[in-house]
């Protein structure tokens, strides 16, 4: 669990009253207000007020919209640093599903698939085959053969690859029909929705089944925070030189701070106005609601890019209650790459603004109180205010260069105006890598958190970039669903083509060690059975465990996750792979992690051979 500041309640849930946001939110516009107007309108850094109308309407407006960003912002950092810990609950008590909609994702589906279920052994796992066009249902069907709680659906044209709200449709309908008709199990079945590359924290069903989560007859959705698994990774673009590595291991450091600070603010303020909103990752819905979107919409998800949060508004257009836990989170993969993070997040913003055309349904429900209805409607308005300030900020600069008042030299109070315009600019966005260096849980130094703040300051004015493209788009009638490349997949072109001499001369899998386990246990076959089974679930997770403790060259857990392998190993009599992660073993004990990269395939192609042998004499045989 991470840390937070000590509120001095370890048990109460965070109660920031409607009416204090709203008097916040008054007097936050009320002395922002007036500051940004002294700086912009009466400063004399644009020039005098009052000469030229056009240029006092700008003025006026990017007083407003700047007025506007504080307020949100200090609203953001006050509801974050009060807030107190989740409850949690029993998960024994509801029934859990999981959705994972794919679309070729081989090079991570396995390991997503063996975590969720050796974490959770009450979920279901349902992956979603979008019709891919390598491996993802041939890597699915193979884990089935060890667990019957793992599902797979497959999609084909032409109803396939019509966007991933389709796909969870397409889910939705085959698991409601699973699952009983009574109204009372119905509520109790809590569908959740997870990325490929997704891992839930071991604590998160323990608080969804909390009571301000699923224990709270009314809450209908619960969204986890988002964490990014590979933000220690060392080289996150394994196949470039240093210099797109340090800039690969910058974005995903600053996505790492972008979930679990603002944006977690964000969804913490929400609790309190109401309007908390689902992310396409750790997503969590009643079945009962599920049914509710359905009979009121033809089908629970719709047709924008953004399916996740047109989901969370309609919900509460519906009048059912969102939820967001901060103590519970999703670990997904941070893209490393510039234009793969810009093709990313076009989608978000395009997908946000379809979301605006929900507003008039959700305003005529009488389901959002005034908090409610003031947060969503500034956020839904960000794009455009960006793009007027995107407009004005350059004509308003280009004026008072024009008048001779470049570098405000012309402020009959420069130090005054130089500090408030860099609270207006700098200091809402770089205060969040200061932030995160104490709610992190990871040894960052000041001078760390100092620079993480200043670059995220640069991170977060990507936006102007993001939001005029998305903008783009939509006047083009640009509206197809544009897939993220994953960033395991340029791993592939690491592995080995043949193994060693001295390993091949080891048994992958030598009979005669079950079988004497077996007569130690008296006979037991069935828990050899078991123990196999558990075994190939397990290989996945436990190969992601080692793959992502060497990418961040993490000694402890590097030396915990080949442990883990070289002991499950030796008790199935599995030489080869023993071996190999005794060989790593010996390379991790010296800190020799380029030649542990080097070794990584090796590993992961003895595990995958290791887990074929089991498959082939314990359980198809």
């Amino acid at each position: 669990m991470k840390n937070r500041p000590d509120t001095g309640n370890s048990e109460a849930p965070a109660t920031v009253e409607p009416g204090r946001v709203s008097l916040l939110t008054f007097l936050g516009c009320c002395v922002y207000g007036i500051l940004a107007a002294f700086v912009f309108c009466f400063s004399g850094a644009f020039g005098t007020f009052g000469e030229h109308p056009v240029r006092d309407a700008g003025l006026v407006v990017v007083t407003v919209i700047s007025s506007l960003a504080l307020t949100y912002i200090s609203l953001l950092l006050y509801t974050f640093l009060r807030h107190r810990p989740s409850t949690p609950g029993d998960p024994t008590e509801l029934s859990w599903h999981v959705m994972i909609p794919c679309r070729d994702e081989e090079s991570v589906i396995a390991e997503t698939v063996s975590s969720a279920r050796s974490t959770f052994p009450q979920m279901h796992v349902w992956v979603i085959d979008d019709a891919s066009d390598d491996a993802t249902a041939r890597i699915v069907t193979g884990l089935q053969d060890f667990d019957d709680k793992v599902h797979l659906i497959s999609r084909r044209p032409p109803e396939a690859r019509t966007g991933k709200g389709d796909a969870l449709n397409a889910a939705y309908r085959v698991i409601s029909a699973t699952i009983s008709t009574d109204p009372d199990q119905r509520k109790d079945t809590i569908i959740g929705v997870l990325d490929a590359d997704g891992f839930l924290s071991e604590n998160a069903l323990d608080l969804l089944a909390g009571p301000e989560a699923f224990a709270a007859p009314d809450v209908g959705a619960v969204q986890l925070e988002v964490w990014m698994k590979n933000r220690g990774d060392k080289r996150p673009r394994p196949l470039s030189g240093k210099l797109k590595n340090l800039v690969g291991r910058v974005l995903v450091r600053m996505q790492d701070i972008e979930f679990r600070t603002s944006n977690s603010a964000m969804q913490m303020l929400r609790v309190q106005t109401g309007t908390v909103g689902m992310g396409g990752n750790g997503q969590f819905t009643r079945l009962s609601v599920l049914d509710d979107l359905d009979q009121a919409y033809g089908q629970p998800w719709g047709k924008k890019l953004s399916e996740d949060y047109e989901l969370g508004l309609n919900i509460i257009t519906r009048g059912h209650r969102t939820h967001y836990i901060p103590e519970a989170h999703v670990s997904q993969e941070a893209l490393p790459y510039g234009r793969r993070l810009l093709t990313q997040r076009t989608r978000w913003a395009q997908g946000n603004m379809e979301c605006a055309a929900i507003l008039p349904a959700l305003r005529r429900s009488g389901n959002l109180r005034v908090p409610g209805w003031a947060e969503i409607h500034y956020f839904m308005s960000q794009p455009w205010l960006i793009m007027i300030n995107l407009v004005l900020g350059p004509v308003l600069l280009v004026l008072a260069i024009a008048e001779g008042r470049f570098g405000f030299t012309a402020g009959e109070s420069l130090e005054w105006i130089v500090l408030l315009a860099a609270v207006f600019i700098i200091l809402p966005y770089f205060l969040w890598g200061i932030v995160y260096k104490y709610i992190s849980g990871e040894e960052i130094r000041f001078t760390s958190a100092l620079f993480f703040g200043a670059v995220y300051l640069i991170y977060v004015y990507l936006t102007y970039i993001y939001y005029p493209r998305a903008v783009g788009r939509i006047a083009t009638g640009q509206n197809a669903w544009s897939k993220t490349l994953r960033n395991a997949a340029d791993l592939a072109a690491l592995r080995p083509q043949t193994l060693r001499e001295d390993l091949l001369r080891l048994a992958v899998l030598d009979r005669q060690v079950l079988e004497t386990l077996a007569d130690e246990l008296d006979g037991f076959d069935e828990y050899v059975q078991e123990l196999v089974r558990a075994f190939g679930l397990m290989w996945p997770r436990r190969w992601a465990n080692l793959r992502l403790a060497v990418a961040a060259e993490d000694h402890t857990g590097t030396m915990d996750a080949l442990a883990s392998i070289r002991v499950s190993s030796h008790m199935l009599g599995a030489a080869r792979l023993a071996s190999s992660a005794e060989d790593l073993e010996r390379l991790a004990a010296v800190r020799d992690y380029e030649s542990i990269r080097q070794g990584l395939p090796i590993i992961a192609a003895v595990g995958e051979e290791t887990v074929e042998h089991i498959r082939g004499e314990f359980i198809r045989s």
